[in-house]
């Protein structure tokens, strides 16, 4: 059992052992903004602040027993595993906090206080006013013009990397795996495209910029990086011409677009390479900028 679900399961019976989903959201984001740890990642929602592990995990302590099968985050028993005391201790601090705020008035708290984390709701307008919106907005959506970004989802979560593309306000997720396969949750290429689209960020697969499995073995040195990236370059890259036309013309007409891979270090990822490639294109100007 993870840490990450000792804190829940300590939440939840500290809130007296059932919790709607909402709520339940609500009061671990806000948990985890007020001890500064990130047991869960969050990003901006529907409804504010949103963890697709916290209802993953849900399911999986489901399974275990340790929460009933049903709508409600409820503990199935009163014994479970124990968590630090700092961290119970903080938890009794958020009850004495939070009170009997739940439903509205909690999403309400979570938005006034977080603000960020509102920036997609369907609730702000009923929350926020009008001048404290456009505010808002502007701190939320810098305009930077046309850009190329990268990043790679080694060692983040699904919700770490949602929020990581709302932040930089992409538009377009071009996804360069030959194989988008993941045993990590959410980033097989069915939930991948399902999550970005939700967000309304446009996702494409392009296999043909991807490297085939039987290229990628071995890969134990800098020497043997630095073979297969040359033969990426100068052999495989020349001859996708097509897939790059899309690439430059999807982020010409959209504006702001992200190549995704696994690696978190992109100079040990083939997303590198394709932007070198690209500069060298004198039809290429956009500016591009590696997240990780």
């Amino acid at each position: 059992m993870y840490y990450r679900h000792k804190v829940l399961l300590s939440l939840i019976k500290t809130f007296g052992g059932a919790l709607p989903r909402t709520d339940c959201q609500k009061l671990v984001f806000l948990f985890c903004q007020r001890t500064e740890k990130n047991y869960y990642d969050f990003f901006p929602y529907q409804y504010g602040g949103f963890s697709y592990v916290l209802n993953f995990d849900k399911r999986h302590l489901s399974t275990l027993g340790y929460l009933k099968n049903e709508e409600f985050f409820k503990l199935n028993s009163q014994s479970i595993p124990k968590i630090k005391a700092s961290e119970q201790n903080a938890l009794l601090r958020l009850k004495e906090e939070i009170g009997s705020l739940r439903g509205k008035a909690l999403i309400r708290k979570a938005y006034r206080e977080f603000p960020y984390f509102a920036s997609n709701s369907l609730k702000k307008s009923e929350i926020f006013t009008s001048k404290e919106l456009k505010q808002f907005k502007e701190d939320w959506k810098k305009e930077i013009g046309p850009c190329l970004y990268t990043l790679g989802y080694e060692g983040i979560s699904i919700d770490g990397y949602l929020n990581k593309l709302n932040y930089h306000n992409i538009k377009i997720l071009f996804d360069v795996r030959k194989n988008p396969i993941s045993r990590k949750f959410g980033f097989s290429i069915s939930k991948l495209k399902l999550y970005v689209e939700k967000l309304g960020i446009e996702y494409i697969h392009i296999p043909e910029l991807g490297i085939a499995s039987n290229l990628r073995k071995q890969l134990d040195s800098q020497s043997s990086y630095k073979k297969l990236f040359n033969l990426y370059q100068n052999d495989i890259l020349p001859r996708q011409e097509q897939a790059l036309k899309l690439i430059k013309s999807t982020v010409s007409n959209h504006g702001i677009g992200a190549l995704t891979c696994f690696e978190t270090d992109y100079k040990f990822c083939h997303r590198y390479k394709i932007t070198e490639f690209l500069k060298k294109d004198t039809s290429f100007s956009t500016p591009v900028i590696h997240l990780n």
